[in-house]
């Protein structure tokens, strides 16, 4: 009984969706791999439609590239396998969940010209408004808690950023003499970025 009752609402579900067609599906079941709290209207949204929050299956419904997965400690990273496009340029592209929850994202431009990170500049501030000069220090403890010594902090540069309406924290910096990255940091990792020991 409880298996006819089950195929049953798994018809109708799907009898409901199959009038929208094979686009209403698909929502459907993206809306499906949504959490169930609403967001704040002025909620920090990226590409289309990824919170912070979520977890890497539900990235994945929305993330129409291609990923690979790597997990290091409590963190997991997923990245691109090729190149996204990000406003005139390509990127790689990597997102980074702290036990299974989406806390930072980064667009990495290696070789990245200084004319690209000009433009970018430009296009970030006509989103977040006027930028402000970022500290160093910051951005490599950030990258710190979840691959050490990846960056260093000499070799960061031109660093700015800005600041979301819900606190997420854009950052555009040289990590290197010529690559760069743009990187996203949710309001929950921005009171963790400073090292505290001894204080």
């Amino acid at each position: 009984m409880k298996r006819t009752t089950a195929f049953l609402l798994v018809l109708v579900i799907l009898l409901a969706v199959s009038g929208a067609g094979a686009e209403g599906i698909r929502e459907w079941l993206l809306q499906s791999a949504i959490p169930t709290a609403t967001p704040a209207p002025n909620a920090f949204r990226f590409r289309d439609g990824i919170r912070w929050g979520m977890n890497s299956q539900q990235v994945k419904a929305f993330e129409t590239e291609p990923m690979t997965e790597r997990s290091m400690q409590n963190w997991s990273v997923m990245f691109s396998d090729g190149k996204v496009v990000v406003s005139r340029f390509t990127a790689d592209l990597i997102f980074m969940f702290r036990e299974d929850r989406l806390m930072m994202i980064s667009y990495e431009f290696p070789q990245g010209a200084q004319s690209a990170f000009q433009y970018l500049t430009g296009a970030l501030e006509s989103l977040y408004g006027t930028r402000t000069e970022a500290e160093p220090l910051k951005i490599k403890a950030l990258m710190d808690t979840i691959n050490p010594d990846r960056y260093r902090t000499d070799l960061i540069s031109q660093a700015c950023g800005w600041t979301h309406d819900d606190g997420t924290t854009v950052y555009l910096y040289y990590y290197s003499e010529k690559d760069f990255a743009i990187t996203y940091v949710s309001p929950e990792m921005g009171s963790r970025i400073y090292q505290t020991n001894g204080l």
